[in-house]
């Protein structure tokens, strides 16, 4: 069986209710472009290491981060992992034994906190797109930003929130990330600040029943790519700095006051191990204190 036959029967017995549809779509399109061809029985450690370098260039030959490759590999092992579970027309394995991988190594050193002063230059230069591009709805990417930036949340978290995923408890207002909007597949409860409850009432009047912020990924990456044009103009070098930069952000600061636990339950992580390995990272000036306090 050719790999493209068996991603098409992944796709249509194993993963219908896959959670997050349009990664998955994403990465099966560039699997059958790469390696569609290959007899999954040829798919050897060499092979795959090709595949991943092959997978690791993007569009004009620019490299992608290897956790985008890692991603693309893993929905190749999964489906591998399937064809030694299914059978052909005789009832034989379609695969005896899924082969080795290669492994990744996944460096985070590149996650850019966004600083006081860079939030406050990004919301003038949302505020300036505004005005000049009125047809675009950069009133509700302004509000989707404060959101990611209040709540920590994933950008995919905060694009499937509706208007009934708000609830209020007593004078406060919470938003619940459902079980099957996690990455973690865990339900959580964030309360919300009051910059956001603001902004409730015409996100809710412009959503109906739908999300409250309907942007598409080909929409988002467009004016994330103008947004970034714009503060450069103004000196802020924001190459490195993602939508998830938003939840790294508030996980970071949040880290710096505030005991582990509770910044692992804002996070969502299935531990608190999780989150103290990838946010627990201290730079010179953290230290000042400690420092200052040992030589007292």
């Amino acid at each position: 069986m050719k790999v493209s036959d068996l991603l098409d029967r992944c796709e249509k017995e194993e993963w219908r209710g896959h959670r997050s549809l349009h990664t998955l779509r994403s990465n099966l399109r560039i699997l059958r472009k790469v390696c569609g061809d290959d007899e999954i029985a040829d798919l050897h450690y060499t092979r795959l290491k090709a595949i991943a370098d092959a997978m690791g260039t993007g569009r004009g030959g620019k490299a992608l981060a290897p956790a985008t490759v890692k991603r693309r590999m893993e929905t190749l092992s999964a489906s591998l992992l399937l064809a030694t579970k299914m059978t052909d027309a005789e009832g034989r394995p379609l695969l005896l034994a899924k082969p080795t991988f290669p492994s990744f190594v996944i460096q985070n050193i590149q996650d850019r906190v966004i600083q006081d002063d860079e939030a406050v230059a990004l919301f003038e230069v949302i505020a300036k797109r505004r005005e000049r591009e009125p047809h675009r709805d950069w009133r509700r990417f302004d509000a989707l930003i404060r959101f990611l930036l209040a709540t920590a949340c994933r950008r995919g978290e905060a694009l499937r929130v509706h208007p009934g995923h708000i609830d209020r408890r007593g004078d406060r207002h919470f938003v619940i990330f459902e079980r099957y909007t996690t990455k973690s597949t865990k339900p959580r409860i964030v309360p919300l600040t009051a910059e956001i409850v603001g902004l409730l009432p015409e996100l809710r009047m412009r959503a109906g029943n739908g999300p409250l912020f309907p942007f598409t990924p080909s929409q988002l990456w467009q004016m994330w790519k103008a947004i970034r044009t714009d503060m450069a103009a103004r000196g802020n070098d924001f190459s490195l700095v993602r939508y998830h930069s938003c939840r790294h952000t508030t996980l970071t600061k949040a880290m710096k006051r505030f005991p582990l636990a509770k910044v692992s339950k804002l996070a969502g992580h299935a531990s608190i191990q999780i989150t103290a390995d990838r946010y627990g990272h201290l730079t010179a000036d953290d230290l000042l204190d400690v420092v200052d306090a040992v030589a007292a």
